[in-house]
């Protein structure tokens, strides 16, 4: 037989990998008196901070302060071979809805798990967690893998979401779950749809079938106004993009950041940590977001410098807006001082690109922007939402 050659695999090169893959996670009670601190180091790897962050947030934790820093270095294995491995630290300060230390002890081992990119067989079920404000969490999120989901961009009007579900109830539909937005005069929407009768997802042949109703219903008031609309209805799939992830990007794909003025410069003297009384009186008057984006050249990054009012999942929001718009987050140092939020990101493009050219700054600039306003103003659709559901 012909001998044939090839690259040589080290067999324990995978399960090695593995063990780097498992982030480690401390919660620290004792530094701080006024919060705990949750240190994760993991791998860098695409997507990982959205991940931590969401996590955070779904557990109803607020987050007052976080620093962030990936670096690499080299390893070497028993054969002489090298590779190239990013470190991803994160450090956030944290509290429960009541402004009160964590002290449940399932966190860590909770938080670990269900931030480890795979689950073996020998591990056991999902863990499940509750939160202080009695939500209960896993690893993905409320389980809608067998509800087909109902997603829109259209314009904002009265009535929008009690047309959009009548057409579902009289198709025999129930909505399971579902979250809607508004922003410069657009809605989003993302709608879990079941059978109503036996809790099944409707047949695919009746996904298209509502699809058009719901797009009919739509396209007969814009019709009248020339304004845009998208509708879509997808089969029931495992591992769906978190809900309030996937508002913001049907957002920025309705392009709802265009309407956004450009946004004013940072004044600098926010990122002065001193006097926090004193910088919150100086600013009070000051609420609307600001961004500045600037290039350092000598590494290779663009610093983005945000501004705002702080408010619960801010930073949630504006990690998703930068995620989706393909940067990543090299470092961060995310604060407050009194009501204000203070962000700061060394970024570069997937591609190894900074925020190149004047047209892409002022482009990143009003995405961020959008991303931090959209929940500020979604609170009126959500009530019209709550009580549409109430008729049911």
């Amino acid at each position: 037989m012909k001998y044939v050659s090839g690259p040589y695999f080290e067999p324990d090169f995978d399960p090695m990998l593995d063990r780097f893959g498992v982030p480690g996670v401390v919660v620290d009670n004792e530094t701080r008196e006024d919060c705990t601190l949750i240190k994760v180091d993991s791998v860098n790897r695409d997507g990982v901070l959205l991940e931590m962050v969401q996590l955070l947030t779904d557990l109803d934790l607020v987050i007052s302060n976080s620093y962030i820093s990936s670096d690499g270095g080299w390893l070497m294995d028993g054969k002489n071979c090298f590779f190239f491995l990013f470190l991803f630290l994160d450090l956030f300060h944290v509290t429960d809805q009541m402004g009160c230390k964590l002290t449940d002890p399932s966190l860590p081992e909770f938080i670990q798990r269900a931030l480890v990119p795979f689950q073996r067989p020998g591990n056991g079920p999902s863990p499940k967690f509750t939160t202080c404000l009695g939500n209960v969490v896993g690893p993905g999120g409320p389980d809608v893998s067998d509800c087909a989901a109902l997603e829109f961009t259209v314009p904002d009007r009265p009535g929008l979401l009690s047309s959009i579900t009548q057409v579902l109830v009289d198709n025999g539909c129930h909505v399971a779950s579902g979250k809607a937005w508004t922003h410069s005069g657009r809605a989003a929407g993302v709608l879990y749809v079941t059978a109503s009768a036996d809790g099944a997802a409707p047949r695919p042949s009746r996904w298209a079938c509502i699809e058009r109703l719901v797009d009919a219903v739509v396209n007969a008031w814009e019709m009248t106004t020339g304004e845009r609309h998208w509708v879509r209805m997808s089969a029931p799939v495992q591992g769906r993009v978190h809900t309030e992830r996937r508002l913001h990007q049907l957002m920025h794909d309705d392009r709802d950041y265009e309407s956004v003025p450009a946004p004013t410069p940072v004044d600098e003297d926010h990122f002065a940590m001193g006097d926090k009384a004193a910088t919150t009186a100086r600013f009070a008057c000051r609420v609307e977001t600001r961004v500045s984006i600037d290039s350092w050249e000598e590494r290779g990054y663009a610093i983005v410098k945000m501004t705002s009012r702080d408010r619960p999942k801010l930073l949630f929001d504006t990690v998703c807006a930068l995620t989706d718009m393909q940067y990543v987050v090299f470092h961060a140092t995310i604060g407050s001082q009194g009501p204000f939020a203070i962000q700061e990101y060394y970024i570069r493009h997937k591609d190894g690109r900074t925020v190149d050219s004047s047209a892409e700054r002022q482009k990143v600039s009003r995405c961020l922007v959008a991303a931090v306003e959209r929940r500020a103003s979604h609170v009126r659709l959500n009530h019209r939402f709550f009580f549409v559901f109430l008729s049911f």
